[in-house]
């Protein structure tokens, strides 16, 4: 069902080419260039892509969920499929990105701790609130980049220009349209919202922690494996895995759905925005991916038989044009200069 093609995809995009220090995306992250259109638009759409890779997950989580698998446990058992995938890949094909360069652990540890708990306060958020109001609420992350990054990197980096600013509020608003997030607003209660907002300030959290580790030097291969690893260990405490209920994989179809997220929603998706910050800045990839609703209202009515409304059809054409505004400013932003 899920075949090894997504590792192969997942790795290939991870791996630098042999003799090179840097990757393409971590040399156009240098002071001295800047990335052109295409290398832009491309990293745009690998986040777009990788919110894709999210919202099929969503589905094959919901099949897992129904079928005895606690949310929990498949947020912890989806990054120790992704471990081990590619830890094996990489101490053979390049055993030298195993380890991290100096001085990023605490980057990589604050990716890691990022990575657990975004998904748990995600499910915990969906556990307590319509799903549309837990998916809008995650998805002021972008808005909250764009803040803290004119606010704490004033006078460091430039400045978010209106563009940016606009783009995070279609997506913003589409994301809400698409998840018919309003619909859900009278089933509110205070630990739902407190965990959906949490989700969005640890979306924004994971993308800025794997934009400074590339930014020191570590590879996206080797971002997320370290990332994955202090993850797995976080939630081995938190729920040890001799607890984790492996009856449930006797399903075919559980078993398929438990790798499914693991790979497809796991590993794949977070290569793909992981090698984008190293191109566009964390706010323009979180901005784009909030194409995320987008695509599971869409797979939903694919898959699921659910249909759509013009208001869901509104808000996907508020998110497409979100995300090309975001490309444009991101290439504003990063533009040459004089």
């Amino acid at each position: 069902m899920f075949p090894a093609s997504s590792v192969v995809a997942a790795v290939a995009l991870l791996l630098p080419r042999q003799g090179r220090s840097q990757t393409p995306y971590c040399e156009a992250m240098r002071a001295e260039t800047r990335p052109d259109r295409r290398a832009s638009t491309a990293a745009v759409g690998r986040v777009v892509l990788a919110g894709a890779c999210w919202a099929l997950a969503a589905v094959l989580a919901k099949y897992a969920f129904q079928r005895g698998v606690p949310p929990v446990r498949l947020a912890e058992g989806r990054v120790a499929i992704a471990v081990v995938c590619l830890a094996p890949v990489l101490a053979w094909r390049r055993p030298d990105l195993l380890r991290p360069p100096a001085g990023t652990w605490p980057a990589l540890a604050a990716f890691g701790a990022s990575v657990a708990a975004v998904n748990l306060t995600y499910y915990v958020a969906i556990d307590h609130l319509p799903v549309g109001v837990a998916i809008a609420l995650q998805y002021t992350g972008p808005a909250m980049l764009l803040a803290a990054t004119a606010l704490l990197l004033r006078g460091v980096e430039p400045a978010p220009g209106r563009l940016a600013w606009v783009a995070a509020g279609l997506t913003l608003a589409g994301a809400v349209l698409a998840s018919r997030a309003l619909e859900g607003l009278g089933g509110l209660d205070l630990p739902g919202l407190a965990a959906g907002l949490a989700s969005a300030v640890l979306f924004a959290a994971y993308l800025l922690s794997a934009e400074l580790a590339g930014r020191k030097g570590a590879e996206p291969a080797t971002t997320l494996l370290w990332g994955f690893l202090v993850a797995v260990a976080i939630w081995a405490v938190a729920a040890p895995w001799w607890s984790w209920p492996l009856h449930t994989l006797a399903d075919p179809g559980v078993a398929a759905a438990v790798v499914g997220v693991g790979l497809v929603g796991t590993l794949l998706p977070f290569a793909l925005a992981v090698g984008a910050v190293r191109v566009i800045s964390a706010a323009t990839a979180g901005i784009a991916a909030t194409s995320e609703p987008v695509f599971a209202v869409a797979f939903a009515w694919l898959l699921l038989g659910q249909t759509l409304n013009l208001a869901q059809l509104a808000g996907a054409a508020l998110v497409v044009a979100g995300v090309v505004l975001a490309q444009l400013a991101a290439r504003g932003v990063r533009g040459p200069q004089g």
